[in-house]
């Protein structure tokens, strides 16, 4: 993990001072003299390192990442989600002959897209043989994984329809539901309640990887990825009935695959890395659902320092200018992105705040529709750069820069930026006040 070093030659604290200074700041020379002089720069020097979180829990979010997208930068994302079923409530008696129509799996889109929905889409089904069981800490993540039946139980092609409150409606196999409604019209123990789920361990829906231009998400919840189990009664008219099989929230879970093959992170590991962004031809970025986040560090603050007995700062403003190229209406700028504050070991300690200190602040996104290059989010880190500044070892602190939680493993929503050598720079203007007397 990376340590600041306390200690700078004579050369690399010249270099800290010509970083946070702006020599063309005149200090009003040639007016009546003050006790105190304001001053406004933006070359202040911001380190950005990409971090990739261990793993991420991805059960008991109620929604399934399904498909594939390429990234410009950052390789090729796959997503496959395997959910569980839980025992239905089957109530036609049993002297009654029944008949199956179908089963039905049904999806219902919850608006969270990236890539080109104008393309067809390709999802394979496949029956799980190993019951999902949660891990000791009651959690299954982004790499977790079952075995299941290569045999698929269907193929379906589509046109995916993100926003439109439609259902992916996908027939099953007959087979299985002809065995589903048999065991459940007999009674059968194996279908019983606490059995059921070691009989049917349920699905894996899985994109095929020729034809899937897209990462689709779908709720998970009783009310959609259910199996729809449709029969009717032999002998009796208008007797069409349909059981719904719900979904087990709980253990239901997506697994995401990244091939870097080509890009910048070929050859860097998939667990426990942190990576310079002039390593990454000069950018940070963030990822969700494979876990990256940027952080960013301010070495040569406190060489504002210098110049006068007690140094101020008034305001400070963080810039972050998205890549122009990596973002489009098929993968679209993010509404909200946080900054946290974390020690030397990288541990949380608070979140950047609003000006009243009760929320956390979100970042405002400016928009620039005729020139992308001035697009950027920006933070108000005035507080953060005042306590900071001064601080020297043990007690510095960095800058998460993040999303939420819930977009991190309910999303695939993602972000590049340029550090300070880029075409977009990232910026911190500092705007402070320095003294010449107490």
């Amino acid at each position: 993990m990376y340590r600041q070093s306390l200690f700078f030659i004579p050369l690399l604290f010249l270099l800290g001072v010509s970083s946070c200074y702006d020599d063309a700041n005149t200090f009003g020379s040639g007016l009546v003299e003050s006790s105190f002089r304001n001053v406004v720069i933006d070359t202040c020097t911001v380190n950005i390192t990409s971090v990739l979180i261990d793993s991420l829990e991805t059960s008991g979010k109620e929604v399934a990442l399904v498909g594939q997208y390429t990234h410009p930068f950052w390789g090729t994302v796959s997503s496959s989600s395997f959910i569980a079923y839980k025992h239905p409530s089957y109530e036609t008696d049993i002297a009654e002959s029944v008949v199956l129509d179908s089963l039905m799996l049904s999806l219902s889109y919850n608006g969270h897209f990236i890539g080109d929905t104008a393309l067809v889409q390709r999802f394979s089904i496949h029956k799980l043989t190993e019951k999902i069981v949660l891990n000791d800490n009651d959690y299954l993540y982004n790499n977790s994984s079952v075995q299941y039946d290569t045999d698929p139980l269907a193929v379906v092609s589509f046109k995916p329809k993100p926003g439109s409150g439609d259902r992916l409606e996908v027939r099953l196999s007959d087979a299985i539901g002809q065995d589903l409604l048999t065991r459940l019209h007999n009674r059968d123990d194996l279908v019983s309640d606490d059995r059921f789920e070691d009989y049917f361990k349920g699905i894996v829906i899985i994109p095929e990887k020729t034809e899937s231009q897209s990462l689709l998400s779908f709720n998970v919840s009783d009310s959609s990825a259910l199996l729809n189990l449709h029969y009717h009664v032999i002998g009796e008219v208008g007797t069409e009935r349909t059981l719904s099989i719900q979904p087990n929230t709980d253990t239901q879970f997506n697994h995401i695959d990244h091939d870097r093959t080509g890009t910048l992170l070929e050859g860097y590991p998939s667990k426990q890395v942190e990576i310079s962004s002039s390593l990454l031809d000069d950018k940070g970025f963030l990822f969700c659902g494979l876990g990256w986040y940027t952080r960013l560090e301010f070495p040569f603050l406190n060489n504002i320092m210098q110049h006068g007995e007690q140094v101020h700062i008034d305001q400070a403003l963080l810039k972050i200018y998205p890549d122009p190229s990596t973002y489009s209406d098929f993968n679209p700028l993010p509404d909200s992105i946080y900054l946290y504050i974390a020690d030397e070991n990288n541990v949380v300690t608070d979140a950047v705040k609003d000006y009243l200190g009760s929320e956390v602040q979100s970042g405002v996104l400016v928009r620039n529709d005729a020139d992308k290059g001035n697009t950027y989010y920006y933070f108000d880190v005035s507080d953060f750069m005042q306590e900071e500044l001064g601080t020297i070892g043990m007690y510095k602190h960095n800058l998460q820069f993040v999303f939420s939680s819930d977009d991190y493993t309910g999303t695939f929503r993602n972000l590049t930026f340029s550090d300070q050598n880029g075409r977009s720079p990232i910026v911190l203007q500092l705007t402070y006040k320095i003294y010449e007397s107490y």
